[in-house]
């Protein structure tokens, strides 16, 4: 009897799981695809599962070379987790490709585990309570996955200088964003993200010193552009890889419309590109 009513509570509790998952999938916005993407690479990054995460990321990163670029996927109203994995712009491609090394180092390597990881780093405190909760600024989304133990920013103590960062761009260009138009009361929570975030102090390799200070940068390394724009912090984002002895990087190029190792080094990318007036780094633990 005791072992029968084991058994049953046993069965109970797998029930109970598969509705909890069923139930938080509900909730999720995904391509048709996702799904099927998700199980091809994790499969074939399977045996690759014990490297250490920065080998890790660039090992999935190249699994989505020629992936289509595509902007504004988020932008669907009302605000929920969004998953598409056969398109991406730059900084949710490295978001996926962060969540799925997550995922795939993890004890439960599902799908359901990546979207929660995802979210966990888009939106504040990984709940997503409508469009204010998501991470717009990439400083919180470092923030974000420093608080998850991710990684952490090294732009410090690879020898970078202060960065007089201030962050009110989403506020005093609201026409720009469709949710602040249709409701200006998201513009107060919004503006208190942004004063949190000027309470960071924040460094990052300056144009000039890259020359000097590049050698210190990994494969790996997530790298964030700064962006000249006011108000702005970081205009691009990608993933450091080493090419013939030099620190390229691979990353979703708008100019090229899909995911590509850059012909250019970080170094001649910043040089040559004026929305770049320098990098902040990112390492992942």
């Amino acid at each position: 009897m005791t072992r029968l009513i084991l058994t049953i509570f046993a069965m109970l509790l797998a029930t109970l799981g598969c509705r909890a998952q069923n139930d938080y999938l509900a909730t999720v916005r995904f391509g048709e695809t996702s799904e099927a993407i998700f199980k091809e690479v994790t499969t074939a990054m399977e045996s690759y599962r014990d490297e250490p995460a920065p080998q890790l990321i660039v090992l999935v990163a190249k699994q989505f070379l020629g992936t289509e670029y595509v902007g504004g996927t988020l932008e669907i109203e009302p605000e929920q987790l969004t998953i598409n994995m056969d398109k991406t712009d730059c900084i949710l491609f490295v978001e996926m490709c962060l969540a799925l090394v997550q995922t795939i180092k993890s004890d439960t390597p599902t799908f359901e585990a990546f979207c929660r990881n995802t979210q966990n780093l888009r939106y504040h405190r990984g709940q997503v309570d409508g469009y204010a909760s998501r991470n717009h600024y990439t400083s919180a989304w470092i923030r974000q996955g420093e608080e998850n133990g991710y990684f952490r920013e090294v732009s410090k103590e690879l020898g970078g200088t202060p960065l007089d960062q201030k962050f009110d761009f989403m506020t005093t260009h609201t026409q720009a964003y469709s949710q602040l138009v249709n409701d200006p009361s998201l513009i107060k929570p919004i503006r208190a993200t942004e004063l949190s975030l000027e309470k960071g102090g924040y460094y990052y390799l300056a144009q000039n010193d890259l020359p000097r200070l590049a050698k210190n940068i990994l494969s790996g390394d997530i790298i964030c552009f700064v962006t000249p724009v006011a108000g702005l912090d970081i205009g691009h984002v990608a993933i450091a890889v080493e090419q013939d002895g030099r620190m390229h990087f691979i990353h979703a190029s708008s100019s090229a419309k899909k995911v590509i190792i850059e012909s250019q080094t970080i170094y001649d990318y910043v040089l040559t590109h004026k929305s770049a007036r320098g990098i902040r780094v990112v390492r992942l633990n």
